[in-house]
């Protein structure tokens, strides 16, 4: 007879997350990729935030956000070593590279707490590795090379950390998409496209957009922009005079969740993501996803996502799904909060 190993029970660990990016007073969508991780593991992670921006110190049971465009590093320094000896952490979990986390994971190995780090920063990139000093370069790869592990968010991520850090240990473990209720969806008049991201023309090339679906007949569908930004007022400008676009400027993660079952089609025209989550959520809300093919998020990429590089291909794909009833509901089960959880924990388990 075949002997069955019992099944061990996951080990637990102390935990502090260190974060760069997590919602805040400032913008409340503003890092949620990273909050949604921290989620996934459990209830009362303990989490210390380091953010640039401008805005009193915010607290939530275990979790402390501070403004820091005005903080010194030896004040971060002294609210790291406080959350240390309050947490007594097993592991430091950081999300999202930036320069003061290099000290910090130092202070950590001094005191024999290995670091995990989590990775969604778009300038990692292959692309865009050319525009990081050597000097930074090193910082990173220092730092990258002192972690027990890497977590980039994808696969395309992964190749440019391991050219910045060749030694680093890496698992991609991808982003989490939420559950959206597409049951009773309030649909537009006439077909209507979305497009959900931060107002940056340089980036998400929002102008580009409307410049596309200006070549599209007005009477047939509708274009409308959530988020905001530097180029908010900009684009607003360039929409005034347009009856079938709306800017509606910001919105939190959950009004997006609930938005984007109304419309027929998404656009993701971005010139770099590390991901692209909102491409993934617009299919899981059973519409139509427009985006780029280099995209870290189109391994994942179905029958109802439409690849464009160019003006001619957004137009062509714009046009394409104007003439066809959505798509149906993608749920994309390999991405859901409790196996993001799982994965994470494991990365844990092997250091204890």
């Amino acid at each position: 007879m075949r002997r069955v190993r019992p099944k061990l029970p996951e080990m637990s660990a102390t935990v502090l997350h260190v974060v760069k990016w997590y919602p805040n007073p400032e913008d409340p969508q503003n890092g949620i990729f990273v909050k949604k991780h921290i989620d996934a593991l459990g209830t009362d992670a303990h989490v210390l935030g380091f953010l640039n921006g401008e805005f009193n110190k915010v607290e939530d049971g275990n979790c402390i956000i501070y403004g820091t465009k005005k903080m010194s590093l030896g004040a971060k320094i002294a609210l790291f070593y406080g959350a240390l000896e309050k947490v007594k952490p097993d592991i430091i979990h950081f999300h999202c590279y930036a320069q003061d986390l290099w000290l910090l994971s130092k202070i950590a190995l001094s005191k024999g707490i290995p670091y995990i780090h989590s990775e969604h920063w778009s300038g990692l990139l292959e692309e865009n590795l050319s525009s990081i000093s050597r000097g930074r370069r090193g910082f990173i790869k220092n730092y990258f090379g002192g972690a027990s592990k890497i977590l980039p968010v994808s696969q395309a991520l992964a190749k440019g950390i391991q050219k910045v850090a060749p030694e680093a240990t890496i698992q991609v473990i991808p982003n989490i998409i939420d559950e959206i209720d597409f049951s009773h969806p309030n649909e537009f008049p006439s077909k209507s496209f979305c497009v959900v991201g931060d107002v940056v023309f340089d980036i998400k090339r929002q102008d580009f957009i409307l410049e596309c679906f200006k070549q599209l007949p007005s009477s047939k569908c509708e274009l409308h922009f959530y988020g905001g930004g530097p180029d908010l007022e900009s684009l607003k400008t360039k929409a005034k005079n347009l009856l079938n676009v709306t800017v509606h400027g910001r919105v939190t993660n959950e009004q997006v969740l609930g938005i984007l079952p109304n419309h027929h089609a998404h656009i993701q025209f971005s010139a770099f993501e590390t991901f692209g989550i909102a491409t993934l959520e617009a299919r899981k809300a059973g519409i139509w996803a427009i985006t780029r093919k280099s995209f870290g998020s189109s391994q994942f990429a179905d029958k109802a996502t439409l690849f464009a590089e160019n003006e001619t291909e957004l137009i062509g794909a714009m046009q394409r799904v104007l003439d066809a009833e959505k798509p149906g509901v993608n749920a994309f089960e390999a991405l859901n909060s409790k196996g993001i959880g799982r994965e994470i924990q494991k990365c844990y388990n092997e250091l204890l």
